[in-house]
């Protein structure tokens, strides 16, 4: 971008500081410090609880135990090892918060070597504005520490790169460590080795390739070992089949992966990455891409396939990068949907638009009249970013929507008028759990009415909640009551909306 040197002895010094105080800023004003409804926040929670009480990598808000196979354990190591030391769900939240500044540091260390301070401190800048990074920071998930071990991984192989490789080197001990702790919170930690692979491939450093896939092979065996178990809840299981939230489709087939991947394709060009790019996009999912979705889309992936191939220094390591992110996102179940999927590889889409504006217009910046692009650049930065933040402020000031609210109002009760040997049937397990403290499980989905009930009696249900917040409440479990009201007896009734605890009775009472 032909950006003059500013005129400071210490400009990554200054960079790092204002970093720092608009971290401080935005991630006070943006924090939530309720629990996420997610759902999978609260099975990582219960997952760290069991690990911090040595009752093992199993499912301690289900009566029977069960081991986890579906969650891999990096993230629930982490919030085990936060309990074990005695932190509350509050001090896990705010250490993903700690974890985004490390990544925001790491970053812009990671892009100054790719090119210059300006563009570091810019892209570092975006990242730390995008509200759905922002969004993660404060919440139970693991996207922010994937975030941290991917970046560092990278950043310690770039150094191990400059070097010259040795298997005694620290930075190349470290990126090889921190790619599989990544893949140990996310499976698409695989992603980063495939950046490494390519990297090895092109420069022909075939002893280097071979030890950095047994190294990778070796660490991920003991986790591939245990998820050859289960044929229920494994990510492999899931991506076989049609919809995994319908397993009674069956398998999915060539062609329903090739749709699969078509229909992934054009979302995420259309909704996903412009709107990881630009928050303030809004993706409209009930209804099909327009011809300005495709057209906008277009445009910025477009932008950063130019940074992405115009990249001077360590260019396989991103290309590789990126082609095994989108290689595993494209054969997703299309049912999964949403920013959050792409959120751990923002930071690079970022850097290559910004790679690829620079491209663009480092040619022209003169006829602009500007010595710097970087004033104009910050000002679009702003521009984009304050809306989406604002919002974000307003929902993490908000109160749970009415129904949410009683759904929790019924777990506080339960915490403190039950056994914690009850067994809780209702919608969001996990959820409940959190702050019920009994056993809790789901009911089944079945439309008829009958096997809902036999699977109640199989479970030794106690209680069941009868919301109105989940649309499955209305699928399963309402026909249910209907058809056997003399199986349930109202214990609790919240109203605005009504909601329900039932006491399950035995067919004899």
């Amino acid at each position: 971008m032909n950006i003059p040197p500013i005129t400071i002895k210490y400009k990554s010094w200054l960079y790092l500081l204002i970093l720092s105080l608009v971290f401080a800023g935005v991630y006070i004003y943006t924090f939530d410090s309720k629990i996420a409804v997610l759902g999978d926040n609260a099975y990582y929670y219960i997952l760290g609880k069991a690990l911090a009480e040595g009752e093992g990598y199993v499912n301690i808000s289900n009566i029977n135990k069960p081991p986890n196979y579906h969650y891999p354990p990096g993230y629930p190591a982490i919030i085990g090892l936060t309990l074990f030391l005695g932190a509350s769900t509050f001090s896990i939240k705010v250490l993903n918060g700690i974890f985004l500044l490390l990544t925001i540091y790491i970053f812009y260390f990671l892009f100054k070597k790719l090119l210059n301070e300006d563009i570091a401190f810019i892209a570092s800048l975006m990242i730390l504005l995008n509200s759905h990074i922002l969004y993660y920071s404060s919440i139970m998930m693991s996207e922010i520490p994937f975030m941290f071990f991917s970046g560092l991984s990278i950043l310690l192989f770039f150094k191990a790169s400059e070097k010259g490789y040795n298997i005694k080197d620290l930075n190349f001990i470290g990126a090889l460590l921190s790619m599989l702790i990544a893949y140990y919170i996310r499976s698409l930690g695989l992603a980063i080795f495939a950046g490494f692979f390519l990297h090895f491939i092109i420069k022909r450093q075939w002893k280097y390739l071979v030890i950095c896939f047994f190294f990778l092979v070796v660490g991920a065996l003991p986790w591939f070992i245990r998820g050859q178990h289960t044929e229920s809840s494994s990510y492999l299981n899931q991506l076989s089949l049609i919809n995994p939230y319908q397993p009674a489709l069956g398998r999915a087939g060539f062609g329903d992966f090739a749709e699969r991947v078509l229909e992934n394709i054009s979302r995420y060009i259309t909704f996903e990455i412009p709107s990881a790019l630009f928050p303030n996009i809004d993706p409209d999912y009930w209804n099909d891409a327009t011809l300005g979705d495709w057209v906008i889309g277009s445009i910025l992936i477009g932008i950063a396939i130019l940074g992405l191939i115009s990249q001077r220094k360590h260019r396989w390591i991103l290309i590789g990068y990126t082609l095994g992110t989108f290689g595993i996102l494209m054969i997703w179940p299309s049912v999964w949907i949403g920013v959050r999927f792409i959120v751990p590889f923002i930071p690079i889409l970022i850097y290559t638009f910004l790679n690829g504006i620079n491209e663009i217009f480092q040619r022209i910046a003169s006829a602009l009249g500007q010595k710097s692009l970087t004033p104009l650049l910050l000002l679009f930065i702003l521009l984009f970013a304050w809306g989406p933040i604002k919002n974000l402020h307003k929902t993490a000031k908000a109160d749970y929507y009415p129904a949410l609210n009683n759904y929790f109002k019924i777990a506080n009760w339960l915490s403190k008028n039950v056994k914690q040997d009850a067994v809780v049937s209702c919608a969001k397990p996990a959820l409940l759990y959190l702050k019920a403290k009994t056993f809790t499980m789901r009911y089944k989905f079945d439309q008829n009415p009958g096997e809902l009930i036999q699977d109640l009696e199989d479970k030794q249900v106690d209680y069941v909640v009868l919301d109105q917040f989940y649309k499955n409440t209305y699928k399963y479990l309402i026909p249910a009551i209907r058809n056997y009201p003399q199986r349930f007896q109202k214990v609790i009734e919240l109203e605005k909306p009504n909601t329900y605890l039932l006491k399950f009775k035995e067919k004899n009472d």
